[in-house]
């Protein structure tokens, strides 16, 4: 189900789909102030109910293209269970809405305007049955969000108004002292374009966290898409065919917090991977990641210095990918380098951050070169305000803007939008 086309106001379609949303939302706060006889009816009716609302107002300007402008509404509505025997069950639907047509949702067909990768539709968020009967176990099987460490390599992709979700079988297991053992297997992907991806992808990751000044994480991702035809949405790398994308990424993180004088903190991370080609995936993927950053908090100040790379092969023809990351997080909001050039890229950034009571404030600057001969793509700021407006209610203001020297085009957005939850 997908929004109609029709500029300057919600669809009729969009209406009905507001109008369940509100029905269900009515019918789950009722069920959680019912009582059964039973344990299993207990278990239905004394879940929890959660509701999101994120309206947002976009813009985009990009050299050669139309300017872009959109009006969206996500909603999210939510219910879990109460545990029972160890089991409980969660559903959350999710929709976007949208006014006006004037921007390129890669969707839509209107490719005379910049992107904005945010098309309406309605979906199923998460579905799935959460067991947690066995000591510091917990499995979940169905479509569910997976966000490991800080999301660079998994990750859900909250800042798209259609959010990534898997449809998965993830196991996560806490029995050995300062240790967390995650594995799972991801069937199919619910991407950012509300489009579902067939995959035979893995995970496997093992965290020790001993001391707060450092934590060791060993990870492999196999991520296989499973496709017959080609999804706009799947992930690209610069080498041709569906599956020659896919890839094995092993690797090894380092992070902590340590506190110095006078309320000081430092904190750190550095991580190494490297990538290779799986379950039919070009004989060019061979490249390595790393990144190391450090930042120094001085309440409300902090500042941090950072460099990551995604390697390039021997030749310049592949750049290490990141098919399941929170790629928007990383390397401008821009979101010039979603994916990684041929050549790869080295990303060099300053971060200042800036809180004073409950208004955040946060300004980065990036300065962008291929890994493979080192050529100069460009640089970037990015700037953000936030401000909860009460316990449940947030304002948030960001821009970016991406000045193209070699790579990409020049690009200038912003985003105004309220996150209402509750």
């Amino acid at each position: 189900m997908t929004a109609s086309r029709n500029p300057g106001i919600f669809s009729l379609s969009a209406s009905l789909r507001w109008g369940t949303l509100l029905v269900l939302a009515g019918w789950g706060t009722a069920c959680t102030g019912a009582a059964r006889a039973d344990d299993f009816s207990d278990a239905l009716s004394q879940g929890t109910t959660t509701l999101e609302v994120r309206p947002r107002y976009e813009t985009v300007d990009q050299t050669g293209l139309q300017d872009a402008e959109a009006f969206t509404v996500r909603t999210m509505l939510g219910y879990t269970t109460a545990p029972f025997d160890g089991l409980s069950a969660s559903v959350q639907l999710i929709d976007v809405a949208h006014a006006g047509n004037a921007y390129n949702s890669l969707r839509n067909g209107e490719t005379k305007y910049a992107t904005i990768r945010d098309p309406g539709g309605a979906n199923v968020n998460q579905a799935f049955v959460s067991y947690a009967g066995l000591p510091q176990t917990t499995i979940k099987a169905g479509r569910q969000i997976i966000a490991l460490d800080d999301q660079r390599f998994v990750g859900n992709v909250n800042f798209a108004q259609n959010m990534q979700t898997f449809d998965a079988v993830t196991i996560e297991n806490g029995s050995i002292p300062y240790t967390t053992l995650h594995a799972g297997y991801i069937w199919g992907i619910k991407n950012v374009l509300n489009e579902y991806v067939p995959t035979q992808t893995y995970l496997a990751e093992g965290s020790v966290a001993r001391f707060k000044f450092l934590k060791i994480d060993g990870f492999g991702y196999w991520y296989g898409n499973d496709a017959s035809r080609v999804i706009p949405g799947a992930v690209a790398c610069a080498v041709v065919g569906i599956r020659a994308c896919n890839s094995a990424t092993y690797g090894v993180r380092v992070s902590g917090t340590v506190s110095l004088p006078a309320t000081i903190k430092l904190s750190y991370e550095g991580t190494f991977a490297n990538q290779r080609p799986y379950d039919g995936g070009s004989a060019l993927i061979n490249a390595d990641y790393w990144h190391a950053g450090a930042k120094i908090t001085f309440a409300p100040v902090s500042l941090g210095l950072d460099e990551m790379v995604m390697g390039s092969n021997s030749n310049g023809s592949y750049g290490f990918q990141t098919p399941l990351a929170t790629r928007h997080a990383f390397n401008g909001w821009a979101e010039t380098f979603l994916t990684t050039p041929a050549k790869g890229l080295n990303s060099k950034y300053i971060t200042l951050g800036i809180a004073p009571e409950k208004l955040t404030l946060q300004a980065s600057y990036y300065d962008y070169h291929s890994d493979y001969q080192s050529l100069h793509y460009g640089s970037e700021w990015d700037l953000s305000a936030g401000y909860p407006l009460t316990s449940y209610l947030k304002a948030t203001v960001e821009y970016a803007d991406y000045h193209a020297e070699g790579f990409g085009l020049t690009t200038r957005a912003a985003w105004g939008y309220l996150t209402l939850n509750l």
